[in-house]
Order: C-alpha cells, then structure tokens, then sequence
C-alpha cells in the first residue's frame, strides 16, 4: 500500500486522504509503495523521441509537446485527478500560468469535476482562452506568486487544491518518462536536458531513473530572472527577467531541495538562457519542423551553452525534453524570422 512521507520530520500516512503537503511541518510530501496507474486518461504519456534534421544521429528529441493538451504536464494531471476521483472529490482548485491550468482542467473534465484555475495577470490568451473553454472557472490574481496563495484560499470554500508544484501524486505521474526514454533509446542516455520552473519533470526523471543502475546527467535550464535552482547552486543570475519564457516563471519553487539533489547527484547541472537564446533556439526548432513553445527552446539553448563550453561530447547520446507545444502562441512564433 502506498504512503505520503515527509523526508524532513519523518511524517507518515496512508493515502486514503487528500494531502498536497505535511500537515506536521508543512514541507513537501513524497509517496513510497505500490501507485496504480491513472484511471482518468485522456491518452498522455508513450510520446515519440526522434531525431531532428540539422542536430546529429546522437541528440533525441523528446516531443512531450505531443501530449493530449500539448504539454507534459498531462502526465502529472492524469495521476492527481485519478486520486482525486477515487478519494470522492468533486471539486478542485489550481494555480498556473497556462499549461498546467489547461492541463488540469481537462482532465478534470475527463472526471466529471468542478475546476477553479487562478491565473496571473500575464496569462498567455491562447493558453486561458483554453482553460475557460474547457469549462473551468478563471480566477485572476496580481501575478504567479499571488496565484498560489488566491489559490490556497480558495480551497477553503470544500475544493481540494491540487498544487503540481507541491503535489506528490503530480511528481509520481511524471516518473514513467524515465522508463519510456529507456525503452525508446534501447539504454539509458548520458544526459537529459529538460527546463525547469517548479521541478515536476526534472524530479519525475530523477525518481524514475533511480530504479535503474545508471541515472543520466540531468542538466536544468532556466529562464533569466527566474533561475532559483541556478542561484542556489552558482552565484545569483542578475539578467533582465525573461518575458518569453512565461511557462518558467517560479521563484520560489517548494521542492528546491529536491530538485538540487537531482542536478548534484547525477553529475549535471543548472543553466540560464537569456530571451535572446530562446528566439535563437526557438528557430532553429521551428526550422527543423518541431512546433514548441518559448519556454520549450530554453532546453536546447541550454544545450547550445553545454556544447560551445565543451561539457558534451559529440559522442555522446544526449536526450533534449521539449515540453510545449507552440499552437498556444501564434503571436510569439510570428516574431520568429524566416
């Protein structure tokens, strides 16, 4: 039977209740123990990893941006409205700015549930066009920060608030990524390049690798202005923050331990693109036929930095998640020159 553990003050439960965090000491929660897969599905997760044109026989290509609401975020929403409708919720409440809001709220579709996603005032259109017309209800709040605290309010009101950045049925969901890419590249690749915000990816790759001998070097890209992760592992980045890079915008992310554990212990790294870098990447994505978000190019321009510093090898088989898909931003690919 699976159980929540909190690693900080050793809190344990059953999981036959809603918990996004411990309600001892208000830390971040893991689950230990068998996890069944998702009853709510809208046929995420089993995305293809290819090759693109222009980039050599050893960089692949993950296309998370293929998921069911374009974006890998369906891999967590999928786990955390299935535990949700088992344990009879009808009602829930989310915080995001865009893919994660959309996400939730089809699935929450899907289970026949009530969804209230609070949004910061810089919500993408496309991406909160999408929320409403899935049904849920939109709730705006000053900026990403303020989100989640409107949205922890608003879970007073009898919903269950679901938090993917706190949410360890979410994290849970993202692990099969892992075990995909393996069986995908025949092996285990020598390193993944994901971007990371919150963490959810980079810790679902970490905890899904673990299980095998090998975990690849895990390198996070993040976004100029909002680099936590870089900041807590090198000096503090002081760009201009990014505007581009709106999926990427957490500053204060609550599993940074986590997540500083995942980059150390498989021998990767943090890095910081610019918004310059993003377009750069950006077209260079769009010209190989890969239809992604801004936030998405951040991890080959990650990968670009990794390259022109000599910390890959051309030999090396490399993984780069793309996250996103673009169809949410037809106003920033047109900025994009051909």
């Amino acid at each position: 039977m699976s159980k929540y553990v909190c690693k900080k003050c050793g809190f344990e439960a059953d999981t036959d209740k809603w918990m996004w965090r411990c309600p001892s000491c208000g830390s971040v929660l893991d689950i230990t123990g068998k996890v069944e897969a998702p009853k709510i599905t809208l046929g995420e997760g089993d995305t293809p990893i290819v090759n693109l044109f222009g980039f050599g026989g050893n960089v692949y290509f993950k296309l998370e941006y293929l998921n069911p609401t374009g974006s890998f975020k369906d891999r967590g929403s999928a786990m955390a409205l299935s535990q949700a409708q088992k344990l009879g919720i009808g009602c829930i409440v989310e915080d995001s700015s865009g893919n994660a809001g959309i996400s939730v709220a089809a699935y929450a579709a899907a289970a026949g549930m009530w969804a209230t996603i609070v949004v910061p005032q810089g919500c993408a259109p496309g991406k909160r066009q999408l929320i409403e017309a899935l049904g849920a209800e939109i709730v705006e709040a000053e900026d990403r920060t303020a989100a989640g605290n409107r949205a922890r309010e608003l879970e007073t009101r009898g919903c269950a608030y679901i938090g993917h950045q706190w949410n360890p049925w979410f994290i849970k969901g993202m692990e099969k990524i892992a075990s995909e890419i393996r069986a995908q590249l025949k092996g285990i690749p020598d390193a993944i390049i994901t971007p990371v915000s919150s963490g959810t990816l980079l810790l679902g790759l970490y905890n899904g690798f673990k299980k095998y001998k090998k975990i690849p070097k895990l390198y996070a890209v993040q976004a100029s202005g909002y680099s936590p992760l870089y900041e807590a592992l090198h000096e503090k980045n002081g760009d201009k923050p990014s505007k581009l890079a709106d999926a990427l915008q957490v500053s204060n992310p609550p599993r940074l331990e986590q997540m500083k554990e995942a980059v150390l212990k498989s021998g990767g790294d943090a890095l910081v693109v610019s918004d310059e870098e993003i377009v750069m990447a950006l077209s260079k994505l769009l010209k190989a036929g890969a239809i992604v978000e801004p936030s998405s190019a951040t991890a080959l321009a990650g990968y670009m930095q990794l390259v022109n510093s000599d910390k890959i090898k051309d030999k090396e088989k490399i993984v780069i998640v793309l996250t996103g898909s673009g169809l949410k931003y037809p106003e920033v690919l047109s900025l994009i020159s051909h």
